[in-house]
């Protein structure tokens, strides 16, 4: 399975959950997702960015529910990406803390996902980035990626045509965001 995703950077929610009203599109669930995300020297660049083939730990809080991942940053073929529930976030803190990686910064987001055909359509409110909708299709083959990602254009263009894509991930966001002003309460 192959995830093809588009992002979208948008004013407020109000005439897109109108729009997906209109093609009922199915409510499915509403989450607070914390994201604290880890670095480790080696794979940062002076502006502390990951870079091709870095590792990026995170632990992840979904409804008070914790893992911790670790996914590498490979812009072809997508990375290895681990995953494991964790019972004590300070077990994982002190676990990233001893292989070297340094908090960086957290992602706190509250998402609403809708269903649509045979897309995921999620409502994202992050914290100090703003509002953006994100529209992810799954495909079995990577020559289907192509295809699926002009449908996900498509798509947004029918519930927010006056949306322009964000191809760059959240984490990527809120690096710049800190190395714009190095001081903030992030």
């Amino acid at each position: 399975m192959i995830e093809v995703e588009i992002r979208a950077k948008i004013d407020k929610f109000d005439d897109i959950k109108k729009k997906l009203e209109e093609i009922k599109a199915n409510h499915q669930k509403s989450v607070h997702q914390i994201d604290k995300i880890f670095g480790h020297p080696m794979f940062l660049d002076s502006k502390n960015m990951i870079i091709e083939g870095g590792i990026v730990p995170r632990i992840r809080s979904v409804n008070n529910k914790c893992s911790l991942e670790f996914k590498e940053i490979c812009r072809i073929s997508g990375g290895i990406e681990l995953k494991s529930e964790l019972s004590d976030i300070n077990l994982g803190l002190a676990f990233l803390n001893k292989l070297g990686f340094n908090e960086a910064f957290t992602i706190d987001k509250r998402r609403e996902s809708y269903k649509y055909k045979n897309f995921i359509i999620d409502l994202d409110n992050v914290n100090k980035l703003g509002n953006f909708i994100e529209i992810e299709k799954i495909v079995n083959l990577p020559e289907e990626k192509e295809k699926a990602r002009e449908e996900c254009i498509n798509l947004l263009a029918l519930i927010s045509p006056n949306s322009k894509i964000e191809n760059k991930k959240y984490g990527d966001l809120m690096q710049e965001l800190i190395n714009k002003n190095p001081n903030p309460k992030i």
